[in-house]
């Protein structure tokens, strides 16, 4: 939509320049300091009008290099970033694990401390009630 009225401008433009142009056949005279001409002003302003439309070409044209160098640096910087925030996920994805290996097997050893203790209880238990049918014998 833009592109569309940035033509239709573009072609008003043109038509209003070339009816002003077409109004005015005299030759004038160019001076130039080291040499003078006659030169139609239909010409004169067609050259002049060309000249500016290849100052306007050439500055966007740099401002454009200008942009897309800035774009791939952009882009690269970014890409970096990303690289080292992926390798930063795996880090500590790698560490979840690892942390997750150590919690299951201090569980593991608490729940084997846990039941070494009521296996020593039970032994105790045994020792009592071994003493306490031996007494009663």
């Amino acid at each position: 939509m833009k592109k569309q009225i940035s033509t239709i401008i573009s072609i008003i433009l043109i038509i209003i320049i070339a009816i002003f142009a077409l109004m005015n056949f005299e030759s004038v005279e160019v001076n130039f300091g080291f040499a003078s001409f006659q030169v139609p002003l239909v010409l004169l302003i067609l050259i002049c009008l060309l000249i500016g439309a290849l100052i306007i070409f050439l500055f966007s044209s740099t401002q454009n290099v200008k942009k897309n160098r800035q774009y791939k640096q952009l882009a690269s910087e970014s890409q970096k970033r990303q690289d080292d925030l992926n390798a930063e996920i795996g880090e500590l994805n790698n560490n979840l694990k690892e942390l997750e290996t150590r919690l299951k097997n201090s569980t593991g050893k608490q729940e084997i401390g846990s039941r070494d203790q009521q296996i020593s209880d039970l032994q105790d238990e045994i020792a009592k009630l071994t003493e306490k049918l031996s007494s009663q014998k």
